[in-house]
């Protein structure tokens, strides 16, 4: 029995009349007529009591013809879904993502994402770029975004470099070097008393801030805490003497509401590494992830231009992104 005839039982046990429920289906009555005697014939049932007046539904009947409605549903929602998932408009998607993408662009991004397409289920991981990647390996997310400036080339991978933002250092108020002036100009050797945090920072970023800084190569500037979870390490700022190395726009709330200060201490160069989307090259995503892909792609290059052209870019233009040879 195929879903035509399906079709035919419904529409005649709804109309009980030959002739209206042959319309519907657009057919000839007595077309109509014989593919309901066929299917009688063939499941052994007598779905229906005809008489020269009148059609009803015999009590087997009704018991095909229920089952028929919700085949034909099962199929409509089926059909629908199909080209929800086609469209993108329905599925599920595994996203990865650093913690500097992801405090700055992620929220902003699933919102929309969820806006446009609110019946997609979206699962979020926030990590260090190593352990996306051996995710992406494992089929467990989609794609990643991160600063990935120390992996190493792999022909398996898709690259799409996204920009990044610029970088400054953060303290308390009251921090032993601004607490009598805010807008104090540092010494680079200045910092080098102070315990440092950040979110892991690739090697070619951290000697970049170093040299940007003016720090000599043999002074001690390392970070001593280090945590992938950014909210966990603005919680400790207040009231230390610790310095965050973090993002312009990331601090932006923390600043104008006091919370934090961003020491004044010539840079040379305030932009560094650079982010990118990370996928496996013959690995096609679903039409969903491609989507916000897509779409978390043509924000983070926005964003990463704003910021440059809002807190200044110093130094020579963002290095093209390259992963490392083996």
């Amino acid at each position: 029995m195929n879903l035509k005839q399906l079709n035919h039982i419904v529409a005649l046990s709804e109309a009980l009349s030959f002739s209206k429920a042959a319309e519907r289906v657009h057919l000839c009555q007595s077309a109509l007529s014989k593919s309901i005697s066929l299917i009688e014939e063939k499941i052994g049932i007598q779905i229906f009591d005809r008489t020269t007046n009148s059609v009803s539904i015999t009590p087997t009947g009704q018991f095909v013809v229920d089952h028929a409605k919700n085949l034909l549903s099962e199929a409509r929602s089926f059909s629908k879904n199909i080209e929800y998932l086609k469209t993108g408009a329905l599925g599920a998607v595994s996203v990865g993502a650093g913690p500097y993408p992801a405090k700055c662009y992620l929220d902003t991004g699933i919102r929309e994402f969820h806006k446009r397409y609110p019946k997609v289920s979206l699962r979020v991981r926030i990590d260090y770029w190593k352990n996306l990647l051996v995710s992406l390996r494992e089929g467990q997310i989609d794609f990643f975004m991160a600063d990935i400036r120390d992996l190493d080339e792999d022909a398996m991978l898709k690259i799409t470099p996204l920009g990044g933002l610029t970088l400054a250092l953060f303290c308390d108020p009251n921090h032993p070097l601004v607490a009598k002036d805010h807008n104090r100009r540092i010494k680079p050797q200045e910092i080098l008393n102070y315990t440092f945090a950040s979110v892991s920072l690739p090697n070619p970023v951290f000697h970049e801030l170093k040299h940007s800084i003016g720090l000599d190569h043999n002074d001690t500037f390392a970070v001593n805490i280090e945590c992938e979870d950014i909210v966990l390490i603005s919680k400790i700022i207040p009231d230390s003497d610790i310095i965050f190395v973090s993002s312009n726009r990331m601090m932006e709330d923390s600043l104008l509401a006091g919370e934090v200060v961003k020491l004044n201490i010539p840079m040379t160069r305030n932009r560094f590494g650079e982010w990118a989307l990370v996928q496996i090259k013959n690995r096609s995503m679903t039409p969903s992830a491609a989507l916000l892909a897509n779409l978390l792609i043509d924000l983070v290059r926005e964003g990463s231009e704003l910021d440059e052209i809002k807190y200044g870019f110093k130094g020579n233009k963002p290095l093209n992104f390259a992963p490392k040879q083996r």
